[in-house]
């Protein structure tokens, strides 16, 4: 069953038939796989939270921490309708203290249907929430994220409306056994606002005081660290994706619009315009390409790498003029070694070390956002091998996001279980290692890290960094050269200048019985072309509606209670004089020419749905 399910979602339907077709009675038919897709726990419903789902996969795996992220992409703005829940996918979702609210669009009401399509716009984005399983100390490979949720959005949600959602998702979880570390989200504007105000970064709840929650982290011997800036209570952790974070670093030094200076020193990319083109230098001195500087490419990550080779660094410090292009490379590739580099030794995770979490929570390259990403990349390449769409529907993304739950879900059982008679799944070799658990530290290790000399290591070098750029002599004028001084200097300007405040988040005071918990352990759509593409696919859906077939140049612009029209009959179009009780949730009751008729939603959806513009 599992060989079978694997090959329809990894091939899609026609790989399937052709090899079932081929091989008589090797393989079971593509109406048993859907039925048994639709029976799996893997089902997704937009705006449904799936904490059920995810404690019993919890359970099951023996896992109790995890790490949340959330991120959104662009999708097709299209409105379709949803038979098994009997909703509309696509408007963008209500919120209620910022939680989406399920089903929200359901009606058997043709003229409410038509009220959101005149009142509404259609949902430009899909907002996903990722749920990254953090291994048990016995567990060799790292979990698959779990998809909690998805759901259309328009953009307009404040910082307020996420930091509640969080909230939200934290105690579900741990009402649950599952204790949510931390958030991981890319660097938008709300999402930072969010993360300082519950963290405390020179930020403010005053209605609600997050800290004080009976989980909280608690770091005891920050009094003397007039460097630790975040209060001493810590309910959650926060991170900006590390990837984005360096493809943003990147796209700053490619920018035609930003002039960096470091000191006296100019950071420019023209200094590896020089390097590329001076004949000195060959490809194989310093491994760089056109590309690799190119602003139009704002994603490549690997053009990030390029940039922070030991062969260049050695290019920049030799030459004049340059020092500040090579600190700001040096510090891209201390992002890299610190937050995204799975080799890196832990030795400065404070919590592990007071013994509040267990060591194998030093999974530091599975806290980010990439797990989002990675799902909707995933999804796009769901598409038919016939289809030239790669990207979705808010309605596509949760058909294709199911088969994706159902696979991840077999591949982690299938490497976890016994070697013996398991399949195997074809892997990159560059990736053969991503999913080990490459975690080596001991409490032991931990225990002994001295944090107080690990920082004034990182201030020494920093000091040598910039030995040669006259900061140092303006930091003495400024009497804040020295890690104690330059450490109070910063807090005072960031706490004079950067101090934000939120009174409005009513969030609900904490009741200790009810969370008593012991731990044991950048995609641009083009709305213009793309509102009425057709993502029916044969490649993930064993049927299709004939009304997706339609050209909406037929579409017919008269849609008040009685619907006037020409055509005597509906061929190709689902509008039927009489139709079978059970499917009666279906259909609306629509007057066509003074006549009676029922209509599919689906084909009201087609009807209702704007000319291209």
């Amino acid at each position: 069953k599992n060989f079978a399910l694997s090959l329809y979602i990894l091939g899609g339907k026609l790989t399937y038939e052709f090899i079932r077709l081929n091989l008589p009675g090797s393989l079971p038919s593509v109406t048993m796989l859907n039925t048994l897709i639709s029976k799996s726990n893997a089902k997704i419903s937009e705006a449904e939270f799936r904490f059920d789902q995810l404690q019993k996969h919890f359970d099951d795996h023996n896992l109790q921490y995890a790490f949340g992220s959330e991120d959104a992409t662009s999708i097709i703005k299209k409105i379709k309708y949803d038979s098994t829940t009997n909703t509309f996918n696509g408007f963008p979702t209500p919120l209620d203290r910022g939680v989406p609210i399920k089903e929200y669009y359901r009606t058997d009401s043709f003229d409410k249907l038509k009220l959101w399509f005149d009142s509404n716009d259609k949902a430009s984005l899909l907002n996903v929430h990722m749920i990254q399983p953090v291994p048990s100390t016995n567990q060799s490979i790292i979990p698959s994220p779990f998809l909690l949720s998805a759901y259309g959005i328009d953009n307009t949600a404040t910082a307020n409306d996420i930091l509640q959602r969080w909230w939200y998702i934290f105690n579900q979880c741990l009402q649950r056994n599952i204790r949510i570390i931390g958030f991981s989200t890319d660097a938008d504007a709300k999402y930072v606002r969010a993360m300082r105000l519950m963290s405390g970064f020179f930020g403010s709840l005053p209605n609600f005081q997050i800290h004080q929650h009976p989980q909280a982290f608690q770091i005891k011997t920050t009094s003397h660290w007039p460097w630790f800036y975040l209060r001493e209570q810590q309910l959650l952790l926060f991170f900006q994706d590390a990837t984005h974070l360096v493809t943003k670093w990147r796209n700053r030094l490619l920018s035609s619009a930003a002039e960096l200076r470091l000191g006296n020193q100019f950071i420019s990319i023209n200094h590896l315009y020089d390097i590329i083109h001076n004949e000195t230098y060959t490809k194989l001195d310093h491994g760089l390409t056109k590309s690799d500087i190119n602003p139009k490419d704002r994603q490549n990550f690997s053009s990030c790498l390029k940039l922070i080779s030991p062969d260049l660094f050695k290019i920049l410090n030799d030459n004049n003029g340059t020092q500040g292009t090579l600190i700001y490379l040096q510090m891209l590739k201390m992002i890299v070694v610190a937050y995204i580099d799975k080799k890196t030794t832990i030795a400065e995770l404070l919590l592990v070390k007071q013994k509040q979490l267990p060591p194998h929570v030093l999974h530091v390259h599975t806290f980010s956002s990439q797990a989002c990403e990675s799902i909707f990349r995933n999804t796009r390449a769901l598409s038919g091998i016939y289809s030239t769409i790669i990207n979705f529907t808010v309605r596509d993304f949760l058909r294709r996001a199911q088969r994706l739950s159902l696979l991840n879900d077999i591949t982690f059982k299938q490497l976890n279980d016994n070697p013996v008679n398991n399949f195997v799944f074809p892997v990159h070799h560059k990736h053969r290692k991503d999913r080990q658990s490459s975690f080596t530290q001991s409490q032991r290790d931990i225990d002994q890290i001295d944090i107080e000399r690990i920082i004034t290591d990182a201030y020494r070098e920093a000091v040598d960094m910039l030995d040669r750029l006259e900061i140092l002599n303006l930091l003495k004028e400024k009497r804040a050269l020295g890690l104690n001084l330059l450490s109070e200097y910063v807090f005072k300007q960031l706490n004079s200048n950067s101090k934000m405040y939120d009174y409005s988040s009513q969030l609900s005071n904490i009741d200790d019985e009810e969370f008593e918990f012991e731990l044991v352990d950048d995609n641009d759509d083009d709305d213009e072309r793309a509102d009425d593409l057709n993502m029916d696919d044969g490649n993930n859906d064993s049927t299709s509606s004939n009304d997706d077939h339609i050209d909406d140049d037929d579409e017919q612009d008269d849609t008040q209670n009685l619907i006037n029209t020409t055509k005597d009959d509906y061929v190709g179009i689902k509008i039927f004089n009489t139709i079978q009780t059970h499917i009666e949730h279906s259909c609306f009751e629509v007057t066509i020419n003074d006549d009676m008729k029922y209509m599919h939603k689906q084909t009201a959806c087609w009807l209702l749905t704007g000319e291209k513009k």
